[in-house]
């Protein structure tokens, strides 16, 4: 598509003239557009500025008659599609797009500082500690081996993975060293287990793990979430023990299968573990006598489990049938939201972003529905929340959320 035929489409849109056939060339090239470098067509900071004022406009006109139930489909019609996707391009995409550099644009609800940088996303960040104690960053550490535990290399990759090299001559006799794979606020992870599974850690997560698989099962301990492909074994079970932070064990996931995602963050309501593909049964492992009669449950690909977090709401596991693409969104660079609540959608961003979330008001009632790129700056992410009656106010680290 030219410079030309995207500028008219574009004002086709914006002037409610575009046909549905349309409609959908520039959604795909705005998919497209994510996959290439491609030059946007206005070539001035006050065009930009005008475009985006005048979306701005359309969307909340659009938006707010077409949500009566009081959510928010960020991505679920083609009109909100493209309307987001232009936003996105305006806001997200200008500075990537653009031939010359530009600043990333301010959020609609402005900081008290004016001089205050925008609040960036995450990305791959993670401490390792050693059985001696001694911690490694990772993010800043070479590509090279990075620690010996035992007869185990412990290697940084090229693509920036954590690897555990061979330890197949390990002494019987020998003590188990456990290390503990830590992401941060703003930061995730990929590792590959002594036994070649893998694991990707989300935002404040932990997981600790043996230097070299022995005995009769694979245990990993997680608090937070993580994203696992197991490597088959079927003489030695892989088990995933979730826990609070100070590593107290909860439940269990025994895995019969391979690929699976385990939520076990403190401060959510509950702990869930979703299937993709094979098989895996959950237990609850906890002191108490009327826990221990929880009965146990083997999910199918596409079930979610859940229990509380609280151990006194504890009466039985929940299982439901779920889009296992939105469970996994995180992992695949999304916000994925489906009738989340403000606190819910500000949990997930309080981790990726590193801020700390404050309430002023009543807390809104407004449900969320949609996709949003994790690669976008806070402020961005807030543009487009705000098409909803919420609104923000950023200072520094600090975001407090008003009506």
């Amino acid at each position: 598509m030219t410079q030309e035929q995207l500028q008219i489409l574009l004002e086709k849109y914006l002037n409610n003239t575009a046909s549905a056939e349309e409609e959908q060339e520039l959604t795909d090239w705005y998919h497209a557009a994510n996959m290439q470098e491609v030059h946007w067509p206005v070539d001035n900071e006050e065009a930009v500025e005008t475009l985006r004022n005048r979306m701005l406009h359309q969307l909340k006109e659009a938006i707010h008659p077409a949500a009566p139930a009081k959510e928010l489909p960020l991505y679920r019609n083609i009109r909100w599609q493209v309307a987001a996707a232009i936003l996105l391009l305006l806001g997200v995409g200008t500075w990537l797009w653009l031939d010359r550099p530009a600043t990333p644009p301010t959020a609609t609800t402005i900081t008290s500082n004016k001089n205050t940088a925008p609040v960036l996303p995450g990305g791959n960040k993670a401490t390792l500690t050693l059985a001696d104690g001694s911690i490694i960053e990772l993010d800043t550490a070479g590509n090279k081996t990075l620690a010996q535990q035992g007869n185990t290399r412990i290697i940084k990759l090229n693509n920036g993975q954590l690897a555990y090299h061979d330890a197949s001559q390990q002494d019987a006799n020998a003590p188990v060293l456990y290390n503990t794979i830590r992401t941060p606020n703003g930061g995730q992870y990929e590792i590959i287990l002594p036994d070649g599974s893998h694991a990707w850690l989300n935002a404040a997560s932990i997981l600790r793990f043996p230097t070299v698989f022995t005995g009769t099962e694979r245990k990993v301990q997680l608090s937070g979430e993580a994203y696992f492909e197991v490597a088959k074994n079927a003489h030695l079970p892989f088990r995933v023990y979730t826990t609070d932070v100070q590593l107290h064990e909860r439940g269990i996931v025994e895995v019969l299968g391979t690929h699976f995602n385990v939520n076990a963050y403190s401060d959510e309501p509950s702990v869930k573990t979703t299937l993709l593909e094979g098989k895996v049964k959950v237990s609850v492992s906890s002191p108490g006598d009327t826990l221990h009669l929880i009965k146990p449950v083997t999910l199918a690909p596409g079930m979610q489990s859940s229990f509380p977090n609280d151990p006194a709401r504890l009466s039985a596991i929940q299982l439901r049938e779920v889009d296992t693409d939105e469970v996994i969104a995180w992992k695949n660079g999304l916000f994925n939201f489906n009738k989340a609540d403000i606190q819910t959608v500000m949990r997930q961003l309080a981790r990726w972003y590193d801020v700390e979330v404050f309430y002023e008001g009543p807390v809104s009632k407004e449900k969320f529905e949609g996709e949003i790129p994790k690669n976008a700056t806070l402020n961005e992410v807030f543009k487009i929340l705000e098409l909803s009656a919420v609104h923000f106010k950023v200072e520094g680290h600090k975001v407090t959320v008003m009506p």
